[in-house]
């Protein structure tokens, strides 16, 4: 009976620890800018491949402007592309938050892009008469490519996490060497907003600001501890008022933080996230910012 138990026990533990790997965190290029450039690889890579190799039949369609037919499979995969990476995490905007991406969101997302690419591919193909795919051949095509799909995404993961661990370990023991510098300003004061609801602090007592799209959130520091405050004003003022002071720099489109205020760096296969001193809050740092916070750790 003890070995039946230790037997069962040990394969749940296995079966868990299965699971768990897909939760495991995961940098993704929805609604990016990489995003965009990858669809633009895959059409142009499915184009090259329509007008030169010719695959599944390809070869027998004959037409005056067949060379025009084919490259359209590349602007159809490109429109699928942009359909996964764009459209999707519009309509589907809880399962494609950036913030809680996972190994499993990944592997569904990749499949769900080779079916949406595929399906397109075939409509337009048959469409034309250029083809004979059907649905059944797209959804073969998903299940053959699903596990070298997760092979690939479990690789990526683990090289992700490795490099930015140990970028944000390297970043945080020269946290307390980081000096930047002075304000421009002999007396600084920094003010925000307009008559009747301004806030005015010295640099030092700013830790950080989230703006939304015509407010901002400023966490600062007062005799009492971390205080919030809200004011009706945008990014692009609080930027104004914050040149002339460089120990502010902006690491998210949403977020301009105080190198001063930065307690800790943490590295997962997502990127880095700020922790900030003397609160519990977290800020992810963009991708296109990632170099400039390796720099500031320099």
């Amino acid at each position: 009976m003890n070995i039946l138990r230790s037997f069962f026990g040990s394969i749940s533990q296995i079966i868990g620890t299965f699971i768990a790997s897909f939760k495991k965190p995961m940098a993704t290029s929805i609604s990016s800018i990489r995003g965009l450039i990858i669809s633009l690889l895959i059409g142009l890579f499915v184009a090259i491949v329509a007008v030169g190799v010719q695959p599944f039949g390809l070869s027998d369609f004959t037409n005056d402007s067949k060379t025009l037919y084919l490259i359209g499979f590349g602007i159809v995969a490109f429109i699928g592309m942009l359909v996964a990476k764009f459209v999707f995490p519009m309509i589907l905007s809880n399962f494609y938050n950036d913030q809680q991406w996972t190994i499993g969101r990944q592997i569904v997302h990749l499949s769900a892009t080779i079916l949406i690419v595929g399906s397109l591919i075939m409509l337009y193909g048959n469409y034309f008469y250029i083809t004979t795919l059907t649905f059944v051949d797209i959804l073969k095509t998903v299940a053959i490519c699903v596990l070298p799909i997760a092979v690939i995404t479990f690789i990526q993961q683990k090289l992700f996490h490795n490099k930015f661990s140990t970028t944000a370990e390297s970043i945080n023991s020269s946290l307390e060497s980081i000096n930047p510098p002075a304000s421009k300003q002999l007396f600084p004061i920094m003010v925000f907003g307009e008559s009747g609801q301004k806030l005015s602090l010295v640099p030092n007592q700013l830790i950080y600001a989230e703006t939304s799209k015509n407010s901002t959130d400023f966490y600062w520091q007062s005799l009492m501890g971390v205080e919030k405050t809200t004011i009706q004003t945008p990014l692009a003022q609080v930027e104004k008022e914050l040149a002339a002071h460089p120990q502010f720099v902006r690491l998210h489109r949403n977020f301009v933080i105080n190198m001063r205020g930065i307690h800790k760096v943490e590295g997962n296969a997502r990127g880095y996230r700020l922790r900030i001193a003397r609160t519990k809050h977290e800020i992810p740092v963009s991708w296109k910012f990632h170099k400039k916070l390796e720099q500031i750790g320099q």
